[in-house]
C-alpha cells in the first residue's frame, strides 16, 4: 500500500510540472509579472518595439492593435516576451476563446462565411467577370503569351491607396492567415513575388494623366521618355495589371474618362490584362469617377473589381480620417472578427480574390 501511495504522489508531481529530474528537492518558481508600458507623448509603436526587443507585429497582436499608427498617450501596452510571434499570440488568444463559450460564440457570429458573398455583397457584383469579359481575358492572355508575358506575375498601377506595405504586400510573407479563404493560397503561391513588389507605376498623388507623363516615371529604373506604364510592363513583364485611380482626379471627369480609355487600350495592346478597380472615397465630391470606371469596364469587357460596393458595408466606408486612405488591418488574420470591418482587411482579401479569379479565367479553370 505504501508503494502505491508513493507512485501516486510521484505521478502527481510529474503532472503538475513540479518534479525536477535534476534534483531531489522541488523548488517552486514564481511566474514573472507581465511587462507593461504606458504610452508617452511622441511615442510610436516602432520605437517602443525596438526598446523592448520585440517586433511591431507581436506588440500589435498582444494588444489587439489593428492600426499600428494609432496609439494614445496614457495607453497601457502589454509587452510580449522577446521572440514572441503574432502566430503564437493568435494561438494563445484562440485557446482563451475556446475556454470562454460566450466569446467563442461571438467570434463565430462576427465572422460569417459565405462562399457566394462578402459582407453580404454577391461575389458576382464584386468581381465582375461575365462570359464576354472572360472571353476578352482569354484573348488578351493569348496575346500576352505571344509577347512572352510571365503567367506568374502581376503588377499594380495607382496612387498611395495601393502602395506598400498596405496593399497585398503581406502575402509575400508567411505572416497572414486566410481562415475560411485558404483556397486562395494557390494564387499566392503562383504569383509569389508580385504582392510586395515595389511597382514603378505606383506613386503618391498619382492622377490618371500622370501615368502618361514621363516626368512621373522613376528615373533610376525607367528609360528616358518612357512612361511609368510601359516601364513597369518592361520591368515586371506581368500577365495582368491592377489599376486603381481616381482619388486625385478631381473636377476633370472627361479627362479622367479619356485617360482610363487609353490605359485599357494600351494595356490590352501590350498583352496585359487590365483590372479596373473602383475606390472607396468620394474625393471628387460625388461617385462620378467610379461610375466612369464601371461604364468603361462594361464597354471594353475587361475585369472590374468593384471595391466601392464593399466599402459601402463598412463604417465610414472604411476610410481613415483623411477620407481617402483606408483603415489598416495589421493582423492580416481573416479569422479575427475585425478582419472584414477594416478598409485594408476587406481590400486585401477582395484584391487577392480578384487576382485569383482573373488568373483562373485566363487559363480556363
Amino acid at each position: 500500500m505504501r508503494n502505491v501511495i508513493r507512485r501516486f504522489m510521484l505521478l502527481l508531481v510529474l503532472l503538475t510540472g513540479l518534479y525536477n529530474t535534476q534534483a531531489q528537492d522541488v523548488v517552486p518558481t514564481a511566474t514573472p509579472a507581465p511587462v507593461s508600458y504606458t504610452v508617452q507623448r511622441g511615442d510610436i509603436l516602432y520605437r517602443i518595439s525596438k526598446r523592448y526587443g520585440v517586433t511591431v507585429a507581436a506588440l500589435a497582436a498582444a494588444n489587439g492593435i489593428v492600426d499600428v499608427n494609432r496609439i494614445s498617450v496614457g495607453q497601457v501596452l502589454v509587452i510580449p516576451s522577446a521572440g514572441t510571434t503574432p502566430e503564437t499570440l493568435v494561438v494563445q488568444q484562440q485557446a482563451t476563446a475556446i475556454a470562454d463559450a460566450t466569446t467563442t460564440a461571438f467570434v463565430s457570429a462576427a465572422v460569417p462565411y459565405d462562399p457566394n458573398s462578402l459582407n453580404g455583397v454577391p461575389m458576382a457584383s464584386i468581381m465582375v467577370l461575365p462570359p464576354q469579359t472572360v472571353a476578352t481575358v482569354r484573348m488578351i492572355y493569348g496575346v500576352g503569351q505571344a509577347f512572352k508575358r510571365n503567367p506568374q506575375a502581376f503588377s499594380k498601377l495607382g496612387d498611395s491607396t495601393i502602395e506598400n506595405p498596405y496593399f497585398l504586400a503581406r502575402f509575400d510573407t508567411p505572416d497572414f492567415n486566410l481562415g475560411h479563404y485558404s483556397y486562395l493560397q494557390t494564387a499566392i503561391d503562383t504569383f509569389r513575388g508580385s504582392f510586395a513588389r515595389d511597382s514603378v507605376a505606383v506613386r503618391r498623388g498619382l492622377h490618371s494623366w500622370s501615368v502618361y507623363d514621363p516626368m512621373w516615371a522613376d528615373t533610376s529604373q525607367c528609360k528616358i521618355g518612357e512612361t511609368m506604364l510601359l516601364c513597369e510592363i518592361r520591368l515586371n513583364n506581368p500577365m495582368m495589371l491592377i489599376i486603381k485611380l481616381g482619388s486625385n482626379d478631381v473636377g476633370v471627369p472627361d479627362q479622367f474618362e479619356t485617360n482610363i480609355r487609353h490605359l485599357v487600350v494600351d494595356t490590352t495592346m501590350q498583352g496585359v490584362i487590365p483590372i479596373l478597380s473602383t475606390k472607396a472615397d468620394r474625393h471628387e465630391g460625388s461617385n462620378l469617377n467610379n461610375e466612369i470606371i464601371r461604364r468603361l469596364a462594361a464597354e471594353y469587357n475587361v475585369p472590374l473589381w468593384d471595391f466601392d460596393l464593399l466599402a459601402g458595408t463598412l463604417e465610414g466606408r472604411g476610410l481613415a480620417p483623411d477620407d481617402v486612405h483606408l483603415t489598416t488591418f495589421y493582423a492580416h488574420d481573416w479569422r479575427l472578427p475585425e478582419a472584414l470591418t477594416r478598409g485594408y482587411g476587406l481590400m486585401d482579401l477582395s484584391g487577392l480574390m480578384m487576382v485569383d479569379a482573373v488568373w483562373r479565367a485566363a487559363i480556363g479553370q
